[in-house]
């Protein structure tokens, strides 16, 4: 089945490409966590933080 990539979260709006998945730029970081808390609870999905500082949720393809 594989991964996909639902929800990408940075500080930095030259990282957003556009398109597919949705980009939040969100530059506090504690609203960055909890942000991305609450949609990795509500999509039920992984959550990994970049060696950047971004987070991306990640879930089955299905």
């Amino acid at each position: 089945m594989g991964k996909r990539i639902l929800v990408y979260v940075t500080a930095d709006d030259k990282r957003v490409a556009g398109g597919d998945p949705l980009t939040l730029i969100i530059q506090d970081r504690q609203e960055q966590q909890e942000t991305i808390t609450e949609l990795g609870r509500a999509l039920r999905a992984d959550i990994v933080q970049l060696k950047n500082g971004d987070y991306v949720l990640i879930a089955d393809n299905k």
